[in-house]
């Protein structure tokens, strides 16, 4: 007589074939080499303008907190100590595909409608190497 726990001699062997198969269709195939990765971000328009935008709205220009240096924990330096300029934040931001409009961001006329400057269309905001 078979005892409750054990498993007949038939299904061992089935679900030996089956790991068996299961395995060897895991490792059969060789890795496939995906060759459609997504593209590059394309760098949003005006990185040449995040010095000017900053002269405006940092310490020199408006005052605006936006326009100050920054602490970036991935540069060196003691902690909470700013140690990326304005600039410097600005066009990382840019290089990583986030658009912070300098073009328009430098015209704002104060420090409370840098965000409505920000979401502005660059084309609105002419010419801020001239402002």
């Amino acid at each position: 007589m078979q005892h409750p726990h054990e498993t007949p001699r038939r299904s061992r062997h089935t679900l030996a074939a089956a790991f068996a198969a299961a395995l060897l269709s895991l490792t059969g195939c060789p890795p496939t080499e995906d060759t459609n990765y997504p593209p590059p971000p394309i760098p949003p328009p005006d990185t040449d303008l995040c010095d000017a935008m900053c002269d405006h709205i940092g310490p020199d220009g408006l005052g605006c907190e936006e326009g100050e240096d920054v602490y970036n924990s991935d540069i060196e330096g003691p902690k909470d100590v700013p140690n990326q300029s304005c600039g410097d934040f600005c066009r990382e931001l840019q290089d990583k595909g986030v658009f912070v409009n300098p073009r328009c961001v430098a015209t704002v006329p104060s420090c409370d409608v840098i965000e409505d400057y920000r979401l502005k269309e660059p084309e609105e905001c002419g010419d801020a190497e001239a402002e």
